[in-house]
C-alpha cells in the first residue's frame, strides 16, 4: 500500500512540475497583472465561507475545497446529489440498510456522523445516527453553488464533520429576486425514474428580504433485478417495489440584520420488503450585531424536530421503529478584526438533544426517552502574513454521557502570484449520536477521534488553466463500529468502539475554463491503511475498503455551441471494488470482485429559447454499463444493480422582479 501511495504522489508531483518548463518565469509571474479576470478566476477568487468564518478564497482558505456552480450542476444536466457527488474528488455512494443511498469519502464509509450536509445552513444530519440520506432527494435545479470541504471540518461544526462537510446553497436563499419553476424527468427503457418538480419566490432589498420554496418528486432506487444475498425471497423487480419519493419546503426571512430560515423535509425510500420515512423540521433564528467597525456578535437559536428512520413492512401502515428526535441550540459566534491582518472567531453553544419512543415506550433501555447535554467552546484565528496566512483554532465540547472531545486545528496558506500551497493539520471527531450511546455495548461508547495531515500544491499556468494536487492521511481512532446477532425475538444489536480505520491517498484537479468552453479532470487514490481493525469494512488482503475503489477518474467537459447552446459529456472511470454478493460453504456473506467500470453521460441545453425559458435533454449510462452500489460494510445486502440508461428531460422558467 505505502508503494502505491509513494508511486501516485511521485506522479502528481510530476504533473505539477511539468508544464512549468514551457514559460519562462517572467510572463508566469505577470500572468494576472495585464489580463482580465477569467471565467476559472471569477470562481477561485470567490470568497468561500465554508472552512473558514473569516471568508478565505479557494486557494488560500484552511481546507481542500470544491465548489461546484449551478452552472456546472445545470449544463451537466445532474439529476440529484449522486450524479454531483461522483464527480468531485474522493466522493462515491454506497448502499446503507433499507436500500438507503450513503456518502463515503476518500475510500472510508462516511455517513454515520463522518460527512455534515447543510442546505441553506440547516444540517440534514439526523439526530439518531447522525446519517444522511441522499439519492432522490436534494433539489439539484434549485441550487446556486454547492461548497464542499473533502476534509475535517469539526473545530467549526461539531461531531458531524471528522471526514468533511457539503454546504448546499439554493437560489431562492442566494441570488434570487423573482420566480422560478422547474421541473425533470427521467426515463428508462421500462420504467420512470423520477418525476421531480418545484417553485421558487425570492425578493431582495437592502431592508427586507424573503424567500420561499417547495419541491416535490417521485422516483425509484433502481429498474434492475434484484436478488437478496441469502436468497430468502424470490427475485424482485426493483423498479415495482422501490421507491425514493423527496419534498422540501424551505422559508426564509431577513429584516436588516435579523435572519430567521424554517424548513421541512420528507424522504421516502423503500428496499422490496421495508419502507424507510424521514421527516425533518428545522428552524433557526439568528441576529448579526455589529457592535463597530471590528466587532460582530450573532447569537442564534436552533431547533430540530425530526422523526428519522422510521420503517416497516411494505405495503402496510406498520412501524417497528418510530421515534422522535429533538435539538434545541442556543449560540453565540463573535468575530473581531483586529486589522486587515490578523481577525479572531470565537463562540460558545449549548444544545439538549432528546430521543423519544413513539411506540411501546420501553425502546431506551426500557424507558420512553433518552436526554444528552452538550455544551461547547470553540476559536480560530487568521494572521495574514506576506509569506503565509496561518489560521489557528480548536473546539472543545462535553457531553453528559460519552464525555468530552478537544480537537485543535492548524493552516499555513498562501497565494504567491500563481501558485498556492497549503499545508493543514486537524483533529477532529465524531460524537455519538442518540442511538449510538442507546445500544452502546455494556453501555460504554467513546468519541471517535480523528488526527488527519493534508498538503495541496497548486499553479495558475494561465488565466483560464490550474492543476491543484493534494494528499492526505487520516488515522482515526476508537471509530464506531454497528454490529448485530440473530433473527426476530433473538435480535440483538449494538455499537462499540473499534481501535483503528483510516486511509491515505492523493486528489488531483486540472481545470482549464475558455469562453466557449470549459473542461475539469479529476484523480482520485485512496488506500486502507494497513492496521484497520474495524473488519466490518475490511478486505482481507487488500489495501481497500469494502463498496470503494482505489481509484476514480471524472471527466466534465462542457462546449457552447452557441451563446445559448451547450453540449456536455462527463466520464466517470471507478477501478475494481470487493463487495458480499453471494455465501460461503457455510452460509456467510462472501467478499467478490465487481469489475472497472465507465459512466458515460450526455447533456443537451438550451438557455433562454425565449426570455427566462430553458430547455435540456440528455441521456445517464449511454453504454448501459449498469454499477452496482454495495453496501459499505458486512451488513447482509447484496449490492443494488445500478440502473440502466436513462434519458433525462429538465425544463426551468424564472420571471425576474423588476428593480
Amino acid at each position: 500500500m505505502l508503494k502505491n501511495y509513494r508511486y501516485a504522489w511521485l506522479a502528481g508531483m510530476l504533473l505539477l512540475s511539468i508544464p512549468s518548463f514551457s514559460q519562462d518565469l517572467d510572463s508566469l509571474l505577470n500572468l494576472n497583472a495585464f489580463t482580465e479576470e477569467s471565467d476559472l478566476q471569477k470562481i477561485l477568487n470567490k470568497n468561500v465561507a465554508v472552512s473558514s468564518k473569516n471568508g478565505l478564497t479557494t486557494r488560500e482558505t484552511p481546507g481542500i475545497i470544491t465548489v461546484i456552480t449551478s452552472e456546472e450542476i445545470q449544463n451537466s444536466g445532474a439529476r440529484d446529489m449522486i450524479d454531483v457527488l461522483r464527480l468531485v474528488p474522493g466522493f462515491d455512494v454506497q448502499q446503507d440498510l433499507q436500500f438507503v443511498m450513503g456518502i463515503g469519502l476518500r475510500g472510508s464509509w462516511a455517513n454515520e456522523g463522518k460527512v455534515l450536509v447543510m442546505l441553506d445552513g440547516q444540517p440534514f444530519n439526523e439526530l439518531l445516527y447522525q446519517t444522511v440520506a441522499i439519492g432522490n432527494r436534494f433539489p439539484v435545479d434549485a441550487v446556486e453553488r454547492i461548497e464542499i470541504i473533502r476534509g475535517p471540518g469539526s473545530a467549526i461544526y461539531g461531531g458531524s464533520a471528522e471526514y468533511g462537510v457539503i454546504n448546499i446553497i439554493t437560489k431562492a436563499a442566494e441570488s434570487l429576486d423573482g420566480v422560478a419553476v422547474y421541473g425533470v424527468g427521467g426515463f428508462h427503457a421500462n420504467a420512470i425514474g423520477r418525476t421531480n418538480a418545484g417553485v421558487m419566490a425570492a425578493r431582495k432589498s437592502e431592508i427586507f428580504s424573503w424567500d420561499l420554496s417547495a419541491f416535490k418528486g417521485n422516483g425509484i432506487v433502481s429498474d434492475g433485478q434484484y436478488q437478496d444475498l441469502f436468497q430468502s425471497n424470490d427475485v424482485q423487480d426493483l423498479k415495482k417495489v422501490t421507491r425514493a419519493d423527496p419534498m422540501n419546503l424551505n422559508l426564509g426571512l431577513k429584516y436588516k440584520n435579523l435572519a430567521f430560515r424554517t424548513m421541512y423535509d420528507q424522504f421516502e425510500t423503500s428496499d422490496p420488503v421495508t419502507y424507510v420515512s424521514n421527516k425533518n423540521f428545522y428552524a433557526d433564528l439568528r441576529y448579526a450585531w455589529k457592535v463597530n467597525s471590528k466587532l460582530q456578535i450573532t447569537p442564534q437559536l436552533k431547533y430540530y424536530n425530526q422523526v428519522p428512520w422510521t420503517y416497516g413492512p411494505m405495503g402496510t401502515d406498520e412501524k417497528q421503529f418510530h421515534v422522535r428526535a429533538k435539538r434545541s441550540l442556543a449560540q453565540v459566534d463573535a468575530q473581531y478584526d483586529f486589522s486587515r491582518k490578523a481577525s479572531v472567531t470565537f463562540g460558545g453553544l449549548y444544545f439538549q438533544d432528546e430521543g423519544i419512543d413513539l411506540l411501546d415506550g420501553g425502546l431506551f433501555q426500557g424507558n420512553k426517552s433518552l436526554t444528552l447535554n452538550n455544551f461547547a467552546f470553540f476559536a480560530q484565528g487568521l494572521f495574514k502574513h506576506r509569506l503565509a496566512n496561518a489560521t489557528l483554532g480548536f473546539r472543545y465540547e462535553k457531553n453528559n454521557r460519552y464525555g468530552a472531545a478537544f480537537v485543535p486545528r492548524i493552516a499555513l496558506t498562501k497565494k504567491i502570484e500563481n501558485l498556492h500551497f497549503k499545508i493543514l493539520y486537524s483533529q477532529a471527531f465524531r460524537a455519538p449520536s442518540i442511538q449510538n450511546i442507546n445500544i452502546a455495548l455494556n453501555g460504554q461508547i467513546k468519541p471517535e477521534k480523528s488526527n488527519v495531515f493534508e498538503v495541496e500544491l497548486g499553479y495558475q499556468f494561465t488565466p483560464e488553466m490550474l492543476l491543484a494536487v493534494n494528499a492526505f492521511s487520516i488515522s482515526t481512532k476508537n471509530i464506531l463500529v454497528y454490529s448485530s446477532e440473530g433473527e426476530g425475538e433473538t435480535f440483538n444489536e449494538w455499537y462499540e468502539n473499534s481501535a483503528k480505520s483510516g486511509s491515505r491517498g492523493v486528489e488531483m484537479v486540472y481545470s482549464i475554463r475558455k469562453k466557449t468552453w470549459y473542461a475539469n479532470l479529476t484523480y482520485s487514490f485512496s488506500a486502507a491503511i494497513n492496521d484497520n481493525t474495524a473488519l466490518t469494512y475490511a478486505v482481507p488482503g487488500q489495501s481497500q475498503y469494502v463498496g470503494f475503489a482505489k481509484n476514480k477518474v471524472t471527466l466534465n467537459t462542457n462546449v457552447y455551441l452557441t451563446p445559448k447552446l451547450s453540449f456536455n459529456p462527463t466520464f466517470i472511470y471507478a477501478s475494481k471494488r470487493f463487495a458480499y454478493t453471494t455465501l460461503d460453504d457455510e452460509g456467510n456473506p462472501a467478499l467478490t470482485t465487481l469489475d472497472p467500470y465507465v459512466l458515460v453521460n450526455a447533456f443537451l441545453n438550451y438557455k433562454n429559447i425565449f426570455p427566462g425559458f430553458t430547455l435540456g435533454a440528455g441521456a445517464y449510462d449511454i453504454t448501459n454499463t449498469r454499477p452496482a452500489i454495495p453496501e459499505a460494510y458486512n451488513g447482509g445486502y447484496a449490492p443494488i444493480p445500478g440502473r440502466s440508461r436513462e434519458y433525462v428531460v429538465k425544463i426551468s422558467y424564472q420571471i425576474n422582479f423588476k428593480k
